[in-house]
């Protein structure tokens, strides 16, 4: 695949992450009953209103853009600096949300002048999850992590981006690498291991959708395999309790996504009613397996988005799930494009999933690349 397609691709993700949350975020645990009353039998079926602005994103899209903009922040501090940690990178630029927020960081030097920190837009506080934004605030350095074992979707919302960077230019076995960095970039707010194998799965699922001609169908088992082997798990895990609670964690996992690969070899469609007997999505591995159900069966993006969203239990990470999915699979020509316009910031979308795929092509360091010095104003290396 060449890079202009790499491109589209990316930035259909983003785009479809965030129509998804942006459908799903109005009516975020309403509750089914309630839903089919305000909106009728199909419940929602276009974009409504997020703090009074139409196709208005919420949190869980803001952490998927500043994750973004961290790992090609990280990048460029691998070529000026010959230093890599993109979990340090990322950590730092999760931080620079919460100052959207706001969250005054513990951490010292916050840079709060580049970048997305300094749109207003991204200073409206839609839906933030409490769990990362205390994370984040009581975090003492860069990479420190929380003393907490939540388990939530807001973990996986933010591991798109990490999936979409272009691993496979460096690495041979880059799908993997995905898993990992994007296991402890969700361990850096979520304590559980649910939460951030659950991440893991999500950006191997979104880097093999990117980066080779495979099915969701295909890459689904192989995910699994990764995860069961323990070879994700690449980091010290101090505590007991959360190494015991690894092999539990593994089993939930696959225990749902068997389940939803039989329903889907069954000819089963999601429906409220089935979200629901899935958990509704309001754990980790909860929100995987819905989006992953929609992402399946859906014979489009809009078919597949609505369903990801109707139902009554989280609606805006499930939705933002399925989302990136449903883009990678139906690409830019498959998303509603009444909905990219009406989207809030798609410009930024736009521009960073760009960026994602272009700047690692481009940028040499040191001032040697045609580019270098646009793109290191564009993305410091910090």
């Amino acid at each position: 695949m060449n890079t202009a397609q790499r491109i589209e691709l990316t930035q259909a993700c983003l785009l479809g992450g965030a129509i998804g949350d942006a459908l799903g975020a109005p009516i975020e645990s309403q509750g089914w009953d309630r839903i089919v009353a305000q909106f009728g039998p199909d419940g929602v079926s276009d974009l409504l209103g997020l703090g009074g602005v139409r196709g208005g994103i919420s949190g869980a899209t803001q952490t998927m853009l500043f994750t973004a903009e961290g790992m090609l922040r990280a990048y460029v501090r691998i070529q000026e600096r010959d230093i890599y940690d993109p979990v340090a990178v990322v950590h730092h630029a999760l931080m620079r949300w919460a100052v959207t927020q706001g969250v005054t960081p513990t951490v010292a030097g916050v840079d709060r002048n580049n970048g997305l920190v300094v749109n207003p837009q991204l200073h409206q506080r839609h839906l933030p999850d409490e769990t990362c934004l205390k994370a984040l605030q009581q975090a003492p350095a860069f990479t420190s992590l929380p003393r907490n074992a939540v388990n939530g979707s807001a973990a996986l919302a933010r591991a798109a981006a990490i999936g979409l960077f272009p691993w496979s230019d460096f690495l041979l076995r880059h799908r993997e690498r995905a898993f990992s960095v994007a296991c402890e970039a969700a361990r850096l707010t979520h304590g559980h291991p649910c939460a951030y194998l659950g991440a893991g799965v999500f950006a191997y699922l979104i880097n093999g959708l990117l980066e080779s001609e495979q099915s969701l169908e295909t890459l689904l088992p192989q995910a699994l395999t990764f995860m069961d082997s323990g070879a994700c798990i690449d980091f010290y895990i101090e505590n007991d309790d959360e190494r015991a609670s690894l092999s539990r964690c593994q089993a939930e996992i696959r225990f749902l996504l068997d389940a939803v690969r039989e329903l889907h070899a069954q000819g089963s469609v999601p429906s409220p009613q089935g979200i629901a007997a899935l958990g509704a999505g309001r754990t980790a591995q909860e929100a995987l397996a819905v989006a992953i159900w929609c992402a399946l069966a859906a014979q489009n993006y809009r078919q597949g988005v609505l369903w990801a969203v109707n139902h009554g239990g989280d609606s805006k990470d499930a939705g933002l799930l399925a989302g990136t999915l449903l883009g990678l699979r139906f690409g830019l020509g498959g998303l509603p494009q009444a909905w990219v316009a009406a989207l809030e910031l798609h410009d930024s979308m736009e521009r960073l999933g760009h960026d994602l795929q272009w700047l690692p092509q481009v940028y040499v360091g040191h001032g040697h690349g045609e580019y270098d010095d646009e793109l290191s104003r564009r993305y410091p290396p910090s």
